[in-house]
């Protein structure tokens, strides 16, 4: 019989590559599925380390079947990769199960011919171990062979696309980018925070406090966070994107509206912690991200937070908001660790979209804004496009408006080292151990 979280895994595989669906909405279709918890645990551990590490396991399949995985049937790459992945990582599992699961995994497949082949392969690793990846550069950095082997360690070895590796080395340096590529290559953390009116966490959690926004804390063991956040005594929010919601509700006051909320972590950051007097209001547009949205804020007691279903780029206010934080649609390239999956699906040729539609949305947060009202712009985004240049090009057009120098705001003491020479909030991971978000403060006269 084959383990559940094995065909499981294949199927998301499978479905993610093709292109139908992210591997979150994937992962949480397919634990429906599975009764027992340590299977759903199992799937969700081996189809992210697929995606984490899918560059490196194609590399081996080339190099033992000296065909391009390109040219395989799709079940067939996704159970030769899933195969290969727990024989390199998940150790735990015995290689004969590992194994006889994948052929016979391809034996009920459209191409059961495939199966002698990825028992073949599976074995040879077995014998002989995991192909030998590219190293580190073996040659001084002035060597004309310098770039060509640092880019080839970097992008297969460290499992990313060479177009975002040479973009990071190229901005960052070399030993910043092999940082952060090992940042994203390990298991996220799970940091949880008190949910407004609950009190503070219970004093047995095992874990860390959060290093830059104070309230947090990493758990040792994520599963320890599962009856915190089903009696709604607590969320969990990445400390970056606490940290964005910190910034909001510093500078926010009087009407203040979260135009692209759901799911609502940086709402229920902003809850509790605006201005006496202040109101918060809550809007996103699909009705499936409206619903998670007024559930995440039903949580919080006695809060009557209103929910709005509205296009953040027509939204139903002039000039009459004292606020507006657009936490933008954006690449996502900064949440590599949490959203394996991203690094495959987002390529160079996206941004130009991505930031016509920021700067939509910009424009339309400044026309709801009353005089004097303040945009907080955020995103989980790596690149520039979407936020330094994006906002250069947004105060060329506006001359008229004012960044707010977050350096001089009521932020904790902590978040110093998250605030950049320009007053913006720029996380990172190869300098925070955080994912990489940005956020800026704009007020109109």
């Amino acid at each position: 019989m084959i383990a559940p979280a094995r065909r499981a895994a294949t199927d998301v595989l499978v479905a993610v590559e093709a292109g139908r669906i992210d591997l979150p909405s994937a992962l949480a279709q397919a634990h429906a599925g599975l009764a027992d918890a340590r299977d759903r645990a199992l799937l969700t551990e081996l189809a992210s380390g697929v995606e984490r590490w899918r560059l490196a396991l194609d590399f081996a399949i080339h190099a033992l079947t000296n065909r391009q995985p390109a040219s395989l049937d799709p079940e067939v790459r996704a159970t030769l990769r899933l195969g290969l992945f727990q024989l390199q990582h998940a150790t735990r599992t015995p290689p004969s199960a590992v194994v006889n699961d994948a052929v016979e995994i391809v034996k009920r497949g459209p191409t059961r011919s495939a199966s002698g082949m990825v028992n073949a392969v599976l074995r040879r690793v077995v014998r002989d171990g995991f192909p030998r990846l590219p190293d580190a550069p073996r040659v001084p950095v002035g060597d004309p062979r310098w770039r060509e082997q640092a880019l080839a360690y970097l992008a297969i070895t460290g499992s990313h696309p060479r177009w975002l590796v040479e973009r990071w080395v190229d901005r960052h340096g070399y030993d910043a980018a092999e940082a952060w590529i090992r940042h994203d290559n390990t298991s996220a953390d799970v940091t949880v925070w008190p949910m407004p009116g609950r009190g503070v966490l219970p004093e047995d959690l095992h874990g860390q406090p959060t290093r830059f926004v104070p309230g947090g804390l990493v758990l040792d063991a994520g599963k320890d966070a599962l009856p915190l956040l089903r009696e709604a005594r607590a969320y969990a929010q990445d400390e970056a994107s606490a940290a964005v919601g910190l910034v909001a509700a510093t500078v926010a006051r009087g009407r203040v509206l979260d135009a692209c909320a759901s799911p609502g972590g940086k709402s229920l950051v902003m809850h509790g912690r605006l201005p006496a007097g202040s109101r918060l209001m809550a809007n996103d547009l699909r009705a499936r991200r409206v619903t998670l949205l007024a559930q995440t804020l039903a949580r919080i007691p006695g809060a009557a937070i209103p929910v709005l279903r509205s296009d953040a780029a027509r939204l139903p206010f002039s000039a009459s908001l004292d606020a507006v934080l657009v936490d933008a649609p954006c690449s996502g390239l900064g949440t590599l660790r949490r959203e394996p999956d991203v690094r495959w699906r987002r390529g160079p040729g996206d941004l130009p979209a991505l930031v016509a539609t920021q700067r939509a949305l910009i424009e339309e947060g400044l026309r709801a804004l009353a005089p004097g009202g303040r945009l907080i712009y955020a995103t989980c985004s790596s690149e520039p496009e979407e936020n330094e240049s994006l906002v250069a090009d947004v105060l060329v057009a506006h001359p008229e408006l004012t960044r707010i120098d977050l350096r001089t705001a009521a932020l904790p003491a902590s978040m110093a080292p998250l605030l950049t020479d320009e007053g913006a909030l720029r996380t990172w991971p190869h300098a925070h151990g955080l994912d990489a978000f940005y956020a800026v403060v704009l007020q109109k006269p």
